[in-house]
């Protein structure tokens, strides 16, 4: 594999990676106030296009908000015409992504709310979201990123669409983190190659960064167009052979993306999650394991 060109780079196809100019303000989550909520809260979602989560939270003074979860996201991010709404002041900021830096803003969010989760105080960015509109018809007030969710430990159910939040379980099928949040990466064998790859639920599909957009060594299914705040991109879709826990793919479907050289990460990919067949994941911040069902 080592002409097929592996870099390591941030990206995303809804998410977003790296900022400037970020308030100092400081995230306080409010975990040791009075609450209603049990100790494992659902939280009900709605899944789009099989893989992305839009749940409803609260912004501010703006209840009933529709939220994309985003694991591979940091910091949250708001769109502009909440953050107008609610009167948030902005500093300009830099929005460094797959294709190419653009400008953003940065902003402090007085509070969110999602189920159990309280966040005051929020640094988060803010950006035009009406591409995600435009991909999946509904309307998104913020992509929801670790920053918010590593408060808790949490498990995503595909099948129940739900978000389970508090003490959970390991399963036998297990790995342990690489790297700490706010971005979670985990270790894969690709091509008999050991890569660390960000989890990201906001990927559409197992996504491989290299230094050209044609794949070589590997055959080419096609080539698509794909679009992320910053604007659209080429992805190659090819075949790889992998290996994670228990599972063993010897043809998985993959998308090679060439990345924004500006952007320097410590991860060779995007780990999509139902990419792989996977019906329930959980995130146990509090021993640093990933485990799956």
């Amino acid at each position: 594999m080592s002409n097929f060109g592996w870099k390591s780079a941030g990206l995303l196809l809804v998410v977003v990676w790296g900022f400037s100019g970020l308030s100092e303000a400081r995230v306080a989550f409010r975990d040791d106030a009075p609450s209603p909520f049990p100790v494992s809260e659902q939280v009900p979602f709605r899944l789009f296009r099989d893989y992305l989560i839009v749940v409803q939270g609260t912004l501010g003074d703006m209840a009933g908000r529709s939220l994309l979860i985003d694991t591979g996201a940091d910091p949250t991010v708001v769109d502009r015409s909440v953050a107008r709404r609610l009167g948030l002041s902005e500093k300009p900021s830099r929005l460094s992504q797959l294709n190419r830096d653009s400008r953003a803003a940065s902003s402090v969010l007085p509070s969110l709310v999602l189920g159990p989760i309280r966040a005051s105080s929020l640094p988060v960015l803010v950006a035009d979201l009406s591409f995600v509109q435009r991909e999946l018809g509904v309307r998104i007030d913020a992509i929801v990123g670790l920053d918010v969710l590593r408060s808790r430990n949490f498990a995503i159910d595909y099948q129940s669409k739900k978000i389970i939040f508090g003490e959970l379980p390991i399963s036998s099928d297990s790995v342990r983190f690489e790297t700490a949040p706010p971005l979670v990466t985990v270790k894969m064998q690709l091509e008999g190659k050991p890569l660390r790859f960000l989890v990201d639920t906001g990927a559409s599909g197992l996504t491989l960064f290299a230094e050209d957009e044609h794949p070589r060594g590997l055959p080419l299914v096609r080539v698509e167009g794909a679009e992320n705040i910053s604007g659209s991109f080429v992805r190659s879709e090819i075949y790889v052979s992998l290996h994670l826990g228990h599972i063993e793919r010897r043809r998985q479907s993959a998308f090679l993306v060439q990345a924004n050289a500006s952007v320097q990460r410590n991860f060779d990919g995007l780990l999509s999650l139902p990419a792989l067949g996977i019906k329930q994941v959980a995130f146990d911040f509090d021993r640093g394991v990933l485990s799956w069902r």
